[in-house]
């Protein structure tokens, strides 16, 4: 667990890009803070990747201060501040603000312009993101115990836990991935919230979910993330075949590599055909969802080499992943490895036993079809046969596989 490591942080902790657009801000008689994941994450020790701004200015005004501006967020009070090439050098910058009724569970239907930092703070999902720093004034404003949750490692909700969740239901399953990222508790209260509310959580999108479920896969703690997701209710919503049997996969912390390798890991109690319709329901990608399936494919095929053992076994399994591997077979390989070691196999072992045997994928073959015309074959099935032949030769026989043995052996056959 990521206990808070800066109790003061300073100017020099902020990103020079954000610290000159708070100056200027603040030059001209406006409030500027630093808010929310980097504030956090300055105070954990990290270096944040975003950086956000909240100010008592309004759009129009901050648009008029700096050269260049986008307006990505007008309807909800965001100006984009650009200081550079790069999305590096790209501050969003928001004025304070509360937020009106969520009609669609995801998005507030109006939004009022404030001029506190403490009213803007009240409207976020929980305390460790509810924490505001000004670089000028060296002021930290946090009047929901944001520090002191990050110092006690506790996930608690900004105010009332259910209005929180009524309003978004993503943020239900956000809680999750924090919890994944850093190995927090959820406060009692909290986790009560998301469970009285996991019905919002159906209201939104199927990409988002995803997103946040991806998060939550590839964080240090995604055993514990996957767990609250089961036990408040989330996982019935987000995954409701992989819940379905209670086959829920253990120990998911165990899996690393690539997303593909901790999805094909949490879907590996079930056929390939189940991860698909599931992944596909989500929205994942065409390319995601066939290299989580080849490899459940290759987990479905690999208990016979390891029970047979036999070269014949492991010809007859690289045969496979070299000839449909949907990426290059090496890099699938390797992500089959992690998946079964993750398991518990020794299976790099025994594939270590067989690195000297030679398997041919089919495009090595020395043969194709023009060369069967020229023979006399037509062209149709009967090529496709014989191609299948002498490939099944030489994977038995490599040493097999020259034009005049093949041409000879189709020939024969």
């Amino acid at each position: 667990m990521r206990a808070m490591e800066n109790t003061n942080i300073s100017q020099q902790h902020v990103n020079p890009g954000a610290l000159e657009v708070c100056r200027v801000l603040s030059a001209e008689g406006y409030q500027a803070y630093i808010v929310g994941g980097c504030v956090r994450d300055m105070l954990l020790g990290q270096t944040p990747k975003d950086w956000d701004i909240t100010t008592d200015a309004t759009p129009q005004k901050v648009m008029a201060l700096f050269p260049k501006t986008l307006p990505t967020g007008l309807q909800h009070g965001t100006v984009t501040v650009v200081l550079g090439e790069g999305v590096e050098n790209h501050f969003e910058v928001t004025t304070f603000r509360i937020e009106g009724a969520y009609a669609d569970g995801r998005r507030p239907d109006e939004v009022f312009f404030v001029l506190n930092v403490e009213q803007d703070l009240a409207r976020r999902d929980l305390t460790i993101n509810a924490i505001a720093y000004d670089p000028i004034a060296d002021r930290i404003a946090d009047p929901y115990g944001g520090m002191r949750d990050l110092e006690a490692g506790v996930l608690r909700a900004v105010g009332s836990a259910q209005a929180r969740f009524q309003e978004d239901g993503l943020r239900i399953m956000r809680v999750c991935r924090f919890a994944a990222r850093f190995g927090y508790d959820v406060e009692q209260a909290t986790f009560e919230g998301m469970c009285e509310s996991i019905n919002t959580l159906e209201k939104v999108s199927k990409e988002r979910v995803a997103d946040e479920l991806c998060k939550t896969l590839m964080a240090p703690y995604a055993k514990v993330g996957l767990d609250l997701l089961k036990e408040c209710g989330a996982i019935y919503i987000t995954c409701p075949l992989l819940s379905s049997d209670g086959l829920f996969r253990a120990g998911q912390d165990r899996a690393t590599g690539e997303l593909e390798t901790r999805l094909a890991f949490m879907y590996s109690n079930y056929p390939s055909s189940i991860a698909e319709l599931e992944l596909t329901n989500l929205k994942f990608s065409n390319r995601e969802i066939k290299k989580v399936v080849f490899l459940l494919q290759l987990h479905e095929r690999y208990h016979a080499f390891r029970e047979k053992d036999t070269e014949s076994a492991y010809k007859s399994f690289m045969a496979v992943v070299k000839n449909h591997s949907p990426e290059a077979w090496e890099s699938t390989l390797e992500q089959f490895l992690q998946l079964t070691e993750a398991e518990g196999y020794q299976s790099r072992a025994l594939f270590t036993k067989y690195q000297s045997v030679t398997v041919l994928a089919r495009r090595e073959l020395r043969l194709n079809g023009n060369d069967l015309m020229l023979i006399g074959v037509k062209p149709g099935p009967e090529i496709k046969r014989i191609l299948e032949e002498c490939y099944l030769e030489v994977l038995r026989h490599p040493e097999n596989n020259t034009s005049s043995f093949l041409l000879d052996y189709a020939t024969s056959i």
